[in-house]
């Protein structure tokens, strides 16, 4: 059972680090897609230049929709989001009435699309971003104006490269006590082009 629960926690972490993974603040860290992304300019929209953030704005998520390589191929594009984003997403869209439907992706589950667009809902995507009105300048840890962000990828140009699957692996025993594992993951997400992901930042959470 602890080792079950250990592996549950094991994936949290993962997922997380698939959003806001930083080599240069943890090592034997992946980098993540907020990292990777933000590094290129271009592929941050703003949804407002103010730091507290604002309301999501639909106009602004197609922009950053467009930003996207390929993204005329709505097949191949996925939006990420938060709990929190997703319902500011919902919220948007309830007075348009832009959700056009559902869409079953990978596992079996049913989501709601955007413009032919999946809409998955993580517990990676953080609430507590800090934007500095053109980019996210923290990943974690903002309080007085937590914001966050929806994650636009086109899976051509994205994906997560597997060398070892997770493995729970048994260490020597050298005590009747306890035991111990070791729990590990060989992997990296792949950002194959710098044009293939977008974010829009500056969504409020508040």
């Amino acid at each position: 059972e602890e080792m079950t629960w250990k592996l549950d926690d094991f994936n949290n972490s993962l997922e997380s680090a698939l959003f806001i993974g930083d080599t240069s603040v943890e090592s034997d860290q992946i980098n993540g897609l907020l990292t990777l992304i933000g590094a290129t300019s271009s592929q941050v929209v703003a949804n407002t230049s103010v730091a507290a953030g604002d309301s999501l704005t639909l106009a602004k998520l197609d922009e950053a929709i467009d930003a996207v390589k390929g993204s005329a191929g709505r097949s191949d594009l996925v939006i990420y989001a938060s709990y929190s984003g997703a319902r500011k997403l919902a919220s948007a869209l309830s007075s348009r009435q832009r959700f056009d439907d559902m869409t079953e992706i990978a596992a079996g589950f049913r989501v709601r699309t955007y413009d032919g667009i999946p809409i998955v809902v993580s517990t990676g995507v953080p609430n507590d971003l800090t934007w500095s009105g053109t980019a996210i300048s923290a990943l974690s840890g903002e309080s007085t104006n937590p914001t966050t962000a929806l994650v636009v990828m086109n899976k051509r140009y994205n994906w997560v490269e597997e060398l070892t699957p997770t493995t729970m692996m048994p260490l020597a025993r050298d005590t009747s006590q306890y035991e111990q594992f070791d729990l590990f993951w060989d992997g990296v997400l792949v950002n194959a082009n710098t044009l293939g992901a977008a974010i829009l930042g500056g969504i409020a959470v508040t």
